[in-house]
């Protein structure tokens, strides 16, 4: 749908197909201004999902303030790459999404399996009522724990066993500090908290990859979404730390690596007096 499509969609509150198939009224003087205010608004470089207020992901629709990084396509690759990830798996699992921001990652797993147990955190309170109140358009209220946390739920407090993830799904901040401020225009509007990875952006990286071993079962599953030319970099952090193995490159629709899947190596990292005979 391009911008002209979803402007109107929005002020007729009609889906795309209706601006066709409908016959529609003439904008209306309140309607009118609200078209003007938008498109003046868009021409000083202000993301059209936060002059709407929505967007769409996956589908589904989802509140969007300056709050919260914006939904982009290249992060439903991560969601599909997820999504055939745990129906794989064909029980039910847990899993926990880091950096949730709008919550369209960990709202999208729940809609497409219903079967899953998800928990999402976020640094941001903002972040977190946003996402809850996005669970709550979308009717999946009930299926997502979401907590306000630095990365990991109850970090740094031990986990036991049963709390481990089956499977944890993060699009962290990427963009190398001195990068922001080269960005179009559009992106600066958008949290610098969730874009900024560092001086190489891949300061989150290291982090999660560092720490997640004490949340992920033996055997499980990391998923990243990556920036333009980062495999190289994450997949260096992922072979020094010794817990995982890069399982699969995925590459979006333009061929790009977009998405690295990790596996933990678990149990083949345990002295053998420290595995179980059962």
């Amino acid at each position: 749908m391009n911008e002209a499509e979803t402007v109107l969609s929005y002020l007729y509150n009609c889906r795309r197909t209706d601006l066709y198939l409908r016959r529609h009224d003439k904008l209306g003087k309140d309607k009118a201004a609200i078209l003007c205010g938008i498109f003046k608004r868009r021409l000083k470089g202000e993301p059209l999902g936060y002059l709407l207020g929505q967007t769409e992901f996956m589908g589904l629709n989802f509140k969007i303030t300056a709050d919260v990084l914006l939904p982009r396509q290249d992060t439903e690759i991560l969601v599909e790459t997820a999504l055939e990830k745990i129906k794989s798996l064909k029980k039910e699992i847990k899993v926990l999404d880091i950096g949730t921001g709008s919550g369209c990652v960990a709202i999208s797993l729940v809609k497409f399996t219903p079967h899953i147990k998800v928990t999402a955190t976020d640094i941001s309170l903002k972040a977190i009522e946003l996402a809850k109140q996005n669970a709550v358009l979308n009717l999946v209220k009930e299926k997502i724990e979401f907590i306000c946390c630095d990365l990991f739920p109850g970090h740094p407090s031990p986990v036991t066993s049963d709390q481990n993830f089956d499977v944890i799904v993060s699009n962290p901040p990427y963009i190398p500090s001195k990068e922001i401020n080269l960005l179009q225009e559009e992106v600066q509007h958008e949290p610098r908290i969730a874009l900024d990875g560092g001086k190489d952006g891949l300061d989150y990286y290291r982090r999660i990859i560092k720490e997640a071993p004490r949340f992920l079962k033996d055997n499980g599953h990391l998923l990243f979404e990556i920036g333009i030319g980062q495999a190289a970099g994450v997949r260096k952090i992922t072979e020094d730390s010794g817990n995982f193995m890069v399982e699969e490159v995925v590459r979006d629709y333009s061929g790009i690596e977009r998405v690295l899947i990790l596996k933990n190596l678990g149990t083949l990292l345990k002295p053998i007096g420290d595995l179980s005979l059962a």
